[in-house]
């Protein structure tokens, strides 16, 4: 990092192997970040799991000396948390810029504020104030921004210097800021309205990466850990997490397919928040002769009838019990 520009902003080496969690990464491997301490990094996920295909095009991006990177994927597959997550772990602060068809270069550059005195001074935007501290920003939701404000970045995408008009200051970006954009594909299952189309020249910018959501035994093991560390029992938490898990990748295959009741696919934090939920009810509503399982996904998210209904059937077909805990037909 630009260690001129901020005493407070120290280089560290973190392995690769004990950091991500990858058992399987050469001993030796290691990747920059920065000593712990400073303000703006996001909250570490003691649960979080990095996908190992996701680790990998993460590193080559961030050691290989590239500026800008375009994550996508389908809604709730983890796009902006492996951001975030990912610099949690290196200790990098990580500006974000939720954009919006409203967005303007304003909050994305900064602008003049008023001081006590009535003077005027400037105040940077998350863009430039990473490009001065060699940090990192998030423009989440990419593609929901107005183009023309998209195309006012290609300059510093790119790392070149940029003149603010307010002031006539140039600021040339430090050599590790870093710019992640994420969002939904415009002709995917998920598009909805206000998403566009990138200007060819933005988009030729940044390097590429498509993310789905993380493989079944990954998210299980996530589950149990954490189901575990809340108290329940092993075997309990094995048999929630597989059941959670499978019926939420039922539930994105419909949603992918098309399925008209299926209005979103289920994020990994919609299933870990289920199967916490399902292990706290299940005791009490069992003595009722109730589902807890099929009780528990009303809590854990809002949803429309249609997909609610849509879903308790999934739920109902996989375990072979309704909702008062008969048999799947009918039968007690």
């Amino acid at each position: 990092m630009n260690v001129q520009q901020n005493k407070a902003f120290e280089p560290q080496m973190y392995p690769v192997r004990s950091t991500f969690n990858i058992p399987e990464a050469p001993e030796k491997a290691s990747i920059l970040g920065l000593k712990a301490g400073l303000d703006g990094v996001p909250k570490e996920d003691p649960y979080y799991v990095f996908e190992t295909d996701r680790l990998r095009d993460m590193t080559m991006f961030w050691i290989g000396g590239f500026k800008a990177l375009l994550i996508e994927g389908d809604p709730s597959a983890g796009k902006t948390s492996l951001v975030k997550q990912w610099h949690a772990k290196l200790n990098v602060p990580l500006g974000t810029v939720a954009c919006s068809p409203d967005t303007q270069q304003h909050q994305i550059f900064g602008m003049l504020v008023p001081t006590e005195s009535g003077t005027l001074r400037w105040q940077d935007g998350p863009v430039t104030k990473a490009c001065r501290e060699g940090t990192s920003v998030l423009l989440d939701e990419y593609n929901i921004l107005e183009p023309g404000q998209a195309s006012a970045l290609n300059l510093v995408l790119e790392g070149n210097s940029w003149t603010i008009p307010e002031t006539g200051e140039v600021i040339t970006p430090a050599a590790t800021t870093r710019f992640f954009a994420t969002q939904n594909s415009i002709d995917s299952a998920a598009a909805v309205t206000g998403r566009n189309v990138l200007d060819v020249a933005n988009e030729d910018r940044f390097v590429y990466m498509a993310v789905d959501f993380l493989k079944p035994e990954q998210e299980i093991d996530l589950i149990v850990r954490s189901l575990v560390a809340g108290g329940v029992a092993i075997n309990i938490a094995k048999q929630i997490a597989g059941l959670t898990v499978d019926i939420a990748n039922q539930v994105r295959s419909a949603f992918r397919a098309g399925a008209s009741a299926i209005e979103k696919p289920l994020s990994t934090r919609a299933v870990l928040r289920w199967a916490k939920l399902t292990a706290m009810y299940s005791p009490g509503l069992k003595q009722q002769k109730r589902s807890g399982l099929h009780y528990a996904l009303s809590r854990a998210l809002k949803m429309p009838t249609s997909m609610e209904q849509a879903v308790s059937e999934f739920i109902t077909l996989s375990c072979g019990f309704d909702q008062n805990l008969n048999q799947a037909g009918g039968h007690p």
